[in-house]
Formats: C-alpha cells, sequence, structure tokens
C-alpha cells in the first residue's frame, strides 16, 4: 500500500505528540496534581478521561480513513469488499443496470459512510465543552452559597467564607479550562479528519467518472 496515503494517520500523529508535550509540560509544572486535589466536584478528572478515550477513539477512525484511502488510490489492485470504493462504484454499476437515476442518494450513502468513522468527536467535543461550563456553574454555586451562609461578623468567619469561595473559584476555573481546551483539541482533530474525509469522497466520484468513461468507450467501440 502507498505510504502517503497514511497521511490523516499521520496528521492524527502530529497533533496527538503536541497533546502529549503539552501534557508532559503540564504534569511537570503540576497542574495536574492541582485538577485532582483542589477540584473537589472531579469534573477536571472525567473530562480528562473522556478526552483522553476520545483521542484513542479519533485516532482509530484516522487509521481506518487512511486504509481506505490506500484503496482508493490503488483501486485496480484492492478490489476488495472491504473497499469503499469499491462498494460505491458496485451500487453505481447496479443503478445503471436498472437505469435508476438515484445517484443523489448514492453520494449521500457515500458521504455518511466516510464521515461516519469521526462524526461523534464533534458531539464529544460539545460534551466537553458544557462539562466545563456546568463545572463552572457549580463552582459560582460554591462560592456564592457561602456568602448567604455568612452570621457571624468575626474574623474567623470572613476568613472560612474566603477559603470556600476560593474553593469555588478553582472549581469554575479548573473545569472551564479543562472543558474548552479539550473541546478545542478534539474539534481540531475532527476538522483535520472531515477534510482528509472530503478528499476521499472526492477521489470515490473520480473514480465513478473514469469508470462511466470507460464504458461508454466500450459501448462506442
Amino acid at each position: 500500500m502507498n505510504k502517503d496515503s497514511y497521511y490523516p494517520f499521520y496528521g492524527w500523529l502530529l497533533i496527538t505528540g503536541v497533546i502529549l508535550f503539552g501534557a508532559y509540560l503540564a504534569f511537570d509544572f503540576g497542574l495536574f496534581e492541582k485538577l485532582i486535589t483542589q477540584d473537589v466536584t472531579y469534573l477536571s478528572s472525567i473530562i480528562l478521561v473522556i478526552f483522553s478515550c476520545v483521542i484513542a477513539y479519533l485516532g482509530f477512525a484516522s487509521l481506518q480513513l487512511s486504509i481506505q484511502i490506500s484503496y482508493s488510490k490503488n483501486y485496480n489492485q484492492y478490489k476488495t469488499e472491504k473497499s469503499w470504493a469499491f462498494e460505491h462504484l458496485e451500487l453505481l454499476q447496479r443503478q445503471r443496470l436498472q437505469n435508476s437515476s438515484e445517484s443523489e442518494s448514492l453520494l449521500a450513502r457515500l458521504v455518511e459512510r466516510i464521515h461516519r468513522g469521526h462524526s461523534n468527536g464533534w458531539f464529544f467535543s460539545d460534551v466537553l465543552m458544557r462539562l466545563g461550563l456546568i463545572g463552572t456553574v457549580i463552582g459560582f454555586v460554591l462560592m456564592l452559597s457561602t456568602v448567604y451562609e455568612l452570621k457571624d461578623n468575626d474574623i474567623q468567619a470572613l476568613q472560612n467564607l474566603l477559603g470556600t469561595m476560593g474553593t469555588g473559584m478553582q472549581v469554575a476555573l479548573y473545569t472551564t479550562l479543562t472543558g474548552l481546551g479539550g473541546a478545542l483539541l478534539v474539534s481540531i482533530q475532527c476538522q483535520w479528519l472531515d477534510r482528509c474525509a472530503d478528499g476521499l469522497v472526492s477521489t470515490i466520484i473520480k473514480l465513478g467518472v473514469q469508470e462511466t468513461n470507460d464504458i461508454t468507450d466500450n459501448l462506442k467501440r
């Protein structure tokens, strides 16, 4: 197989490498320890676990997309049922034999089939963002709830108030940072895979046009 066909997977590796480097720096500066110990809701930890699983899922999707791109670029060599290009062209051939004109439905099916592998990444990106915003709300609730519970005017009560407000602020900031950062990185991965998937759709369409032209030329002869 052509190694150049694996550019979706190479792109995923590059982006993931940058993420791992940033994670190493965050670990080195003690950010992960602060996220675990100072976020009393543990939402930041949950977001990080979901984020790691989504990145692994997108890695598998990028590898699968790379294999299909290799199949399409070497279509005459890899005419297998595992190839989405072969499957689409087979359906086109059956459509011609039946004199059907539902080419748009086949094109929509092709686009859905190719984008299906990583489309859930956009959903999880939205989930991460919403979890971060939920943590922000919880943090402000924790911070403001202590104000209404303040009954004494002594210094000790004020110190307890400031400590609780600080905890709430930490929850709000850490969950917002983790959620929005994770959503941003996942969306970058999904955008990259979308562009690669669109390229595969274009390649398969060209194969279909070439096959149609070949059949037309053979009939003329």
